[in-house]
């Protein structure tokens, strides 16, 4: 009993690390995909307007301001909960999804314009090394089992391999008796037609 009891904690830890890592994942490349976005669209010239903005507030406006987006998705949650209610599993699951990734977004490009100001609390500094900790925590938890998988993913590749060239072999030479055929039946049809025009 006391190892299922172990093994079903450890589980619920790696579900958090997991998590923690996929938003982090989120927070990163959200992030770089919204500037690209505001980078082509020519929204990144109000950047220092909005960086001039920030200079001239207090630290816990600046924290009202980074909150704002995680607040303002809270609508979405729950007409994504109202799809998931009436049975859009799918189209709830995304709505979630989307929502969350968009929030996580935003809320990275404006930590890196609030984040001297965010700095000055020096609560918010003990948070934001907390969240450090905890990163590195589930990355060191996760590592192992990346680990395994990159090798058994690396060791069906090799596996896979010989068949995938033989695939591709055999898919290659079936075009080119395609090509062939098409091209001999073309050459049947032009012959014929300089037979009936000699005639």
């Amino acid at each position: 009993m006391d190892q299922v009891k172990q093994r079903l904690i450890r589980a619920m830890w790696m579900a958090l690390a997991v998590i923690f890592l996929i938003e982090n994942w989120l927070w990163d490349h959200v992030r770089d995909g919204l500037r690209a976005l505001a980078h082509l669209i020519g929204l990144e010239r109000f950047d220092p307007w909005l960086r001039g903005v920030v200079s001239k507030l207090s630290p816990p406006m600046t924290l009202v301001l980074f909150v704002i987006p995680g607040a303002m998705i809270f609508p979405f949650k729950l007409v994504a909960l109202g799809l998931l209610a009436s049975g859009y599993i799918i189209s709830g699951i995304v709505a979630i999804f989307a929502a969350k990734a968009f929030a996580l977004g935003v809320m990275a490009v404006l930590f890196d314009i609030c984040r001297d100001k965010l700095m000055q609390m020096q609560w918010f500094c003990r948070f934001y090394s907390l969240m450090l900790s905890i990163n590195a925590w589930a990355h060191n938890l996760i590592a192992p089992f990346r680990r395994r998988l990159s090798e058994i993913i690396a060791g069906l590749r090799e596996r896979l391999a010989p068949l995938v060239r033989r695939l591709t072999q055999t898919g290659r030479l079936s075009v080119a008796r395609r090509l062939s055929r098409i091209r001999a039946w073309a050459a049947r049809i032009v012959e014929k037609k300089d037979q009936r025009d000699e005639v």
